[in-house]
């Protein structure tokens, strides 16, 4: 088997050796002087040996630009041993974060629905509870969500149960107003005034109430909203139109779950300043979804200018603040 060496000079020696034979060939047969075969063989070996430097000069410069890529590739390789130790850090620490946060997201589903479990269990528990005192009838109206909760209205029923109002004042209506109307026939006494801005909404709980039976004990009024202003000359915003209340004194029990929150940045705030007055002694004031900034806002403001009134927090649903007489 040739050499490397062997198969690369092979080719252009055998190439000039073709080339001065040509020559040669025809001064034999006496049709080139054999001055001119000899400098025609000359230029043949001459052009033969250019080409083969040109070849050498091209396999040369093949061979250096192989060499500077692999130089190249050879520093790029240094370049990511040297990153691979910070490479395998970073894989590590990322790892690490993606499992926490996996854990974190699972512990918190966990947490919520454990939470939530245990809120739902609590709104049944006091919705039994609510059936077994009030004894309503089939078919009641739903609560949480838009109406009020299970354990406000425990807490409401349970005022009803231990003072027997003779008055009872609602801010909004609907479902709650069919559950106060039910256990103030339960303790034999005492009446419901619900105010609703919807005149709509004011028709479907009056039918709600009318179907069952309620209606001798539950009034909801139609009051639409219009500009309160306070007494102090303060920035007006709109509540219940107060003709719909003239008539109320002596108010023994308050549940402010209305107007809407969207009507005003603090929309239930009017009630004290108008009803707060109106009271009885011993009257208590029911605020409900005080888990919102606002009506905790409202709550302070009530407090700061009825200090005649003391405030209990409970832990319901929707957070409820509970403002009694002192």
């Amino acid at each position: 088997m040739p050499t490397p060496r062997a198969r690369t000079w092979a080719p252009p020696i055998a190439v000039a050796a073709a080339g001065a034979a040509v020559p040669a060939a025809l001064s034999a047969a006496s049709l080139l002087p054999w001055p001119d075969a000899v400098l025609l063989t000359a230029v043949w070996a001459v052009a033969v040996g250019v080409a083969v430097l040109l070849a050498a000069v091209r396999r040369a410069l093949h061979r250096l630009g192989a060499l500077a890529r692999l130089g190249a590739l050879e520093q790029g390789l240094a370049r990511v041993e040297a990153e691979l130790p910070v490479l395998r850090e970073q894989t590590r620490a990322l790892g690490d974060r993606l499992e926490d946060a996996h854990r974190d997201g699972v512990d918190r589903v966990t947490g919520h629905v454990t939470a939530q479990g245990r809120r739902d269990y609590a709104q049944a528990a006091a919705w039994q509870e609510l059936r077994d005192f009030v004894r309503p009838g089939p078919f009641m109206p739903a609560l949480r969500d838009w109406a009020a909760s299970p354990d406000v209205l425990c807490l409401l029923v349970d005022r009803i149960r231990r003072h027997t109002p003779a008055l009872v004042v609602e801010c909004g209506s609907g479902a709650s107003s069919v559950w106060l109307g039910y256990a103030l026939r339960r303790v034999g006494t005492g009446r419901l005034v619900a105010l609703e801005h919807d005149e709509r909404y004011a028709a479907l709980s009056r039918d709600l109430v009318a179907a069952h039976g309620l209606d001798d004990i539950v009034e909801v009024r139609t009051a639409p909203l219009k500009d309160w202003a306070p007494e102090d000359g303060g920035t007006a915003q709109p509540w219940y139109d107060l003709d719909a209340l003239a008539d109320l004194a002596d108010i023994d029990l308050v549940f402010v779950d209305g107007p809407p929150a969207r009507t005003a940045p603090e929309a239930r705030y009017p009630a004290g300043p108008v009803l707060l007055p109106r009271c009885a002694p011993g009257a208590a004031v029911l605020l409900d979804d005080t888990i919102r900034a606002a009506e905790r806002r409202t709550s302070d403001r009530w407090l700061a200018a009825h200090p005649d009134f003391e405030r209990t927090v409970e832990a319901t649903e929707k957070g409820t603040h509970v403002l009694t007489r002192r």
